[in-house]
């Protein structure tokens, strides 16, 4: 009898140990050993060299994807960055715009790709790295419109996906400096949140302006859930909608200091390609415990880039102060440095791909007011709850007044593009398929004419909106081209007087400008943290974003919990084998 009564305290120790493991452990956020650490922040995404990137495929895998470019067919392939080769990732090409406007060049094959470490193996990463972004730098004479978008968005304490420059070869033939990007996914939200299990969306169709249509989520089509899509019912994202749309507390659906410093710096970047912009999208929203936070991304046409692909950002500026003839001088000096600009398809530029100069007064003088181009603020209900909050609009201009006094200075940016020279001009001069010649790389990057010059110009304009001495009047089209060429963007009228912010709207059917044909050669064959920002003014959250836990486990089942509920499992089956076999020996 004594006996029967430890075998079954055994057992039922064992049932206790098995219901804890299975139920109780996966609770705890448990630190990861040091071997199964997200380390690729620093390995993978070294900012302080260009890192080597060697893709092998196949010559049929590569073949078929360059036939049909568009079809972003995923083959196999192995990698090897850093000298750490991963075999068996999917590979692809990559983008909008920028992928079919290089599937019309007759003559490149610069395509930007995706390489998805997990696809073939559920579980495979490169240093805890699931899916890495290799961005050609479309449109981009400097080579470093989204390096320092990135980098401007980690200084403002937004949640930014780590990014490095990237030297490519695909079987061996170089195909030049890229631009390394992590994906927004399950290890990117991991690192930068508490528990990094909410619902990630990247809008783009029918609901991405975040408008009201109703309470049924099967109306949104274009919100595009990334994570949880088989559980999530969406209920935090209509209620946020219906926030934003129809009334209430703001702060109970969104970050709200987070979205400022997001939406100050995109517009301090006079980004367009983009949720501001005529086409809304290129952004992520993240929910959390039901708040939303907006996310980076795609930012190759920052720094007034997308106004020069056809976008179109309109707008006169006036200058209020009679002693202040500062606006005036810049548009005369933005007449005679558009006159410079290489059009599209000559040599030296390219069809489609805007002007290698950074220089234009539409983009240098967008406003901080109504900072919206092809619509309406009205039309961008998420920007429009925001600003229309007396407190919430200082906040913004603080945001955009610690930009113009600090990223954005003369100093400040000389010293980043400097740095950002130096390590990858002898990259950019042996680039064989790179978009723009030497010549218009340096002038992008040095002198009268580049992103340093629209940096100073912006600051100032920024400070110049903020004193009120420049109001910038929004023009109701997006064509602010006036039927130019595409490639040239026309100045706003700088006149003096008393000015109103309108919005911006469309003409009807305008969908944007699409590139045209033209191009290249052919391929042959930052620190993060959020800025001080002086009187009391600290936006919360760790590095890399508000209530950022580096690696945080959150609740759900990793593989060693499933190991541990098996070897639990294991000891309770053969317990009961003992039990039953003690017994039978006692009778």
């Amino acid at each position: 009898m004594i006996k029967n009564r430890y075998v079954i305290g055994a057992i039922t120790l064992l049932l206790v140990v098995f219901i804890a493991v299975l139920f109780i452990v996966p609770t705890f956020q448990v630190e990861q050993p040091e071997s199964m650490a997200k380390t690729y922040k620093s390995t993978v995404f070294d900012q302080s060299k260009v890192t080597k990137v060697d893709i092998e495929l196949s010559d049929k895998n590569l073949a078929s994807i360059l036939e049909s470019p568009t079809d972003e067919e995923v083959v196999d392939a192995d990698v090897t960055i850093n000298g750490k080769t991963v075999s068996h990732v999917g590979f692809r090409t990559k983008g909008m715009l920028s992928l079919s406007s290089v599937a019309a060049m007759e003559d490149s094959d610069r395509y930007s790709w995706k390489i998805d470490f997990d696809y073939y193996r559920s579980e495979q990463t490169l240093d805890g790295l699931q899916k890495l972004a290799l961005n050609n730098n479309f449109s981009d004479a400097s080579m470093m419109r989204e390096y320092l978008s990135y980098d401007l968005m980690e200084d403002m304490g937004v949640p930014t996906p780590s990014h490095s420059y990237m030297y490519v070869t695909i079987n061996g033939e170089e195909q030049g400096l890229y631009l390394g990007v992590e994906t927004l996914d399950e290890s990117f939200l991991s690192q930068n949140f508490t528990t990094g299990n909410g619902d990630l969306y990247k809008p783009d169709g029918t609901g991405s302006d975040l408008k009201w249509i109703s309470d049924d989520i099967a109306d949104y089509t274009g919100l595009n859930l990334k994570t949880n899509t088989k559980t999530s019912k969406q209920s935090s994202m209509i209620n946020m909608l219906d926030t934003i749309n129809n009334g209430g507390k703001l702060e109970d659906v969104v970050d709200v200091d987070e979205m400022l410093r997001y939406f100050a710096a995109n517009t301090a970047l006079v980004n367009l390609d983009h949720y501001q912009g005529d086409k809304k999208h290129n952004y992520y929203l993240y929910e959390e415990d039901g708040l939303f936070s907006m996310l980076p991304w795609d930012y190759n046409m920052a720094f007034g880039g997308y106004g020069a692909m056809g976008g179109g950002m309109g707008g006169k500026a006036k200058d209020t102060s009679a002693e202040d003839t500062q606006a005036k001088e810049t548009t005369e000096a933005g007449e005679a440095k558009k006159a410079q600009m290489p059009g599209g398809g000559k040599e030296g530029g390219m069809m489609g791909m805007g002007s290698s100069s950074f220089i234009n007064d539409s983009a240098i003088n967008f406003s901080i007011t109504t900072p919206v181009s092809g619509a309406t603020l009205e039309e961008r209900p998420l920007l429009n709850a925001l600003l229309e909050d007396d407190e919430n609009r200082e906040t913004f201009n603080k945001y955009l007044k610690k930009m113009a006094t600090g990223f954005f200075s003369e100093e400040t940016i000389t010293e980043k593009v400097s740095e950002i020279t130096s390590m990858i001009t002898p990259y950019v001069e042996k680039d064989p398929t790179k978009f723009y010649t030497m010549e218009e790389y340096l002038k992008a990057t040095t002198g009268d004419e580049s992103i340093i010059e629209f940096s100073t110009q912006r600051a100032e304009s920024i400070l110049a909106q903020l004193s009120g001495e420049l109001v910038v009047e929004a023009e109701t089209s997006s064509d602010m081209g006036g039927g130019q060429e595409q490639g040239q963007m026309q100045p706003p009228d700088v006149t003096t007087g008393e000015a109103q912010d309108k919005g911006m709207q469309p003409p009807a059917g305008q969908d944007g400008a699409g590139p045209g044909a033209g191009g290249p050669p052919n391929m042959g064959g930052g620190q993060n943290g959020p800025p001080d920002m002086g009187g009391g003014m600290q936006p919360p959250g760790m590095d890399g974003g508000p209530n950022a836990q580096s690696g945080a486990a959150g609740s759900s089942y990793s593989k060693e919990t499933f190991i541990m509920i098996g070897i639990s499992l294991a000891l309770l089956i053969g317990a009961i084998v003992f039990a039953s076999f003690f017994k039978r020996r006692r009778s």
